[in-house]
């Protein structure tokens, strides 16, 4: 009998990873994909709406079905060019499939700078180091090895556990008796909180270290940080696999809802990136990842959940109660994150099912908890965080803006990668535009920043009314009928990477009006509740909200009170939220004071919200302006 090949069975070959995976029946090019872990993004969680997940088929061995209606309202032209939706297309031969390029680990633009907002820290990290002349074994006083070097630690060094004795690590117990016979007894000990032994050393070695993640919903920022110094020796990011899975934190927990195992695949994507990070970091850095002894988190509620492998699906039901809301140390190895063995990571704490403690952090790094100043703080994405307040009172809350600041739900929306349209200028006269992309290549489609700049310019101009509409009374070329009604060319086909016009279309405004509103609607409602009047300062936190021009957030009326108040665009907040945790355990403490004391308020509750909401689905009317690139 011949030998079966590989075109008699059901292989689909993936390039440019040159992946081959056996199909499953009934299973689509997405589920392959997700199920290998390869690079794709789902905006919509497979659902056919989004038109994300283009691939294009490059050959099979027998004829596909033709595209569905979905794929045409999709992909339009695209399709005459090779490109289906891999959640669409159920192979039954073998077939070739290329994966548009995704860029990889440290290759797309996300915001790793710190807040502008810093001051300085006292390095008190929860981790100690001790050198430790071990007092050598004898005959006469039978005494075990861990009992020597305790006794070390207090003749040398004073100190004693803050409790009777010390824990120690099974792992380090196992490693004890060759670090003091390989370095005769001259070795350095590592003592976290004051109570357990988390590793023995040889002196004089570099570090110890720790990482510090931001997990967003889209993207991973990481910084590695030497805890003797303070010093960040490498800083990395990346996008969260779990984009594959759906954009948003609802599709996420409904992937959970959905799959048998969708919660071990979804824990396995952001952990298997976590590691990734923290070999690249490790690299850089000249480092083993066994250094690693400490690391932090934050995230939003679902992120911290499906980390640690907790199933989040009463996130989604009323009243949305986490699983935990207190900040949690967990051993390293316990959820698969391969620093040393015996580190622990440290999450921060929530607040609520959809104020995480990315919010707390952001916090903490700005100190809004401290000031005086009625202060508004946005971090803008695909879960929009608020907070408003002084020292005297905070209030939070959380809106659903969708993915429409990240570029998600937009007929050429991308992230902020090499050729994304990140700022727009149309000429008064002429409404010819002018665009800056990153990298300052070629475009290929338009990021969070991009698509609000542009907006903001239609306004301007008077090709977008006040109610979101593009304006009928205007004649030109740029201004046409398109597949989803009227859009407007913001770059013709001859000068983009992709050989077809990149457009703005009603839907796409439509998206984005959603989210500004939910914005709008969810800090008009905080600075309600607090009647301290309009914000005298806007802190705009997160990768669209540190890129956003402020005068194209006044334009579509982004934020209330902009026109008025300081509005002052930093960094990663929330990253740097987490360094401070990092570096002093009194940062750990005072987050912990501002996460219970900051209010929470739950829009869903509030019928007062759906008001400011659609009172907010609206553009004012900005002023003309001259300014350029």
């Amino acid at each position: 009998m011949a030998r079966e090949t590989e075109r008699d069975v059901e292989i689909i070959h993936f390039l440019p990873a040159d992946v081959k995976v056996k199909a499953r029946p009934q299973e689509t090019l997405l589920q392959m994909m997700q199920r290998k872990g390869l690079p794709v993004a789902s905006v919509c969680g497979g659902k056919a709406l989004c038109g994300k997940c283009k691939i294009i088929i490059e050959e099979s061995r027998e004829p596909l079905p033709p595209p569905t209606q979905k794929e045409v309202q999709a992909l339009g032209k695209l399709i005459q060019k090779g490109y289906r939706l891999a959640c669409e297309v159920i192979p039954k031969t073998y077939a070739v499939v290329r994966i548009p390029q995704v860029p990889k680990l440290g290759e797309e633009i996300i915001l790793t700078s710190n807040t502008l907002h810093q001051f300085p820290v006292r390095l008190r990290p929860p981790i100690q180091i001790y050198d430790v002349d071990v007092p050598q074994a004898c005959l006469d006083v039978p005494e075990g090895d861990r009992e020597r070097l305790v006794r070390g630690l207090t003749e040398l060094h004073g100190i004693r556990p803050r409790n009777s004795e010390y824990y120690w690590d099974p792992f380090i117990l196992r490693k004890l008796p060759h670090v003091l016979r390989d370095y005769d007894n001259r070795v350095s000990v590592v003592i976290r909180a004051d109570r357990e032994i988390i590793d023995i050393r040889p002196q004089k070695r570099p570090g110890p270290f720790g990482i510090s993640f931001d997990i967003g919903t889209t993207t991973v920022a990481s910084y590695l940080i030497d805890l003797r110094s303070g010093e960040k020796v490498s800083v990395k990011s990346a996008l969260n696999p779990q984009v594959a899975f759906g954009a948003d934190v609802i599709s996420r927990i409904a992937y959970c809802q959905d799959h048998s195992n969708g919660l071990e695949r979804l824990q396995s994507a952001i952990v298997s990136c976590l590691n990734d990070i923290i070999l690249s970091s490790c690299q850089e850095a000249g480092i083993d990842p066994d250094g690693i002894l400490e690391a932090t988190v934050v995230g939003n509620t679902v992120m911290h959940h499906l980390f640690c492998g907790v199933d989040p699906r009463y996130l989604a039901l009323s009243p949305y109660p986490p699983v935990f809301t207190s900040r949690q140390d967990i051993k390293a190895r316990d959820l698969g994150l391969r620093i040393a063995p015996s580190a622990y990571v440290h999450l921060l704490p929530l607040k609520a099912g959809f104020v995480g403690s990315d919010a707390m952090a952001c916090i903490l790094s700005t100190r809004i908890h401290r000031t005086k100043i009625p202060t508004l703080l946005v971090d803008l994405g695909t879960n929009g965080e608020i907070v408003f307040g002084n020292r005297d009172r905070l209030l939070c809350c959380s809106t659903a803006a969708g993915p429409a600041f990240e570029g998600g739900h937009i007929r050429w929306g991308m992230r902020a990668a090499d050729g994304a349209i990140e700022a727009i200028r149309i000429d008064p006269e002429t409404l010819e535009v002018q665009v800056v992309t990153i990298g300052h290549s070629p475009p290929k489609g338009i990021c969070g920043s991009g698509i609000i700049s542009a907006v903001a310019e239609l306004i301007r101009r008077g090709i977008i009314l006040q109610s979101g509409t593009f304006n009928p009374e205007i004649r030109h070329r740029r201004l046409r009928q398109g597949q989803d009604g009227m859009e407007f060319v913001l770059v013709w086909a001859r000068d983009t990477s992709v050989e077809d016009d990149i457009v703005l279309t009603q839907k796409d405004v439509a998206e984005l009006v959603m989210a500004k509103a939910a914005v709008h609607a969810g800090a008009s409602l905080l600075i309600e509740r607090l009647g301290v009047g309009k914000p005298q300062r806007i802190i705009m936190a997160g990768a669209c909200g540190n890129y956003v021009d402020p005068l194209d957030a006044i334009a579509i009326d982004l934020l209330p009170g902009s026109e008025t108040a300081d509005l002052i665009r930093v960094g990663n907040a929330a990253g740097h939220g987490a360094c401070l945790s990092l570096l002093n355990v009194h940062n750990r403490r005072e987050i912990q004071k501002i996460t219970k004391a900051v209010e929470y308020i739950e829009l869903a509750a509030v019928p007062r919200f759906q008001e400011l909401f659609v009172s907010a689905m609206f553009f004012t009317q900005a002023i003309d302006h001259a300014d350029t690139f």
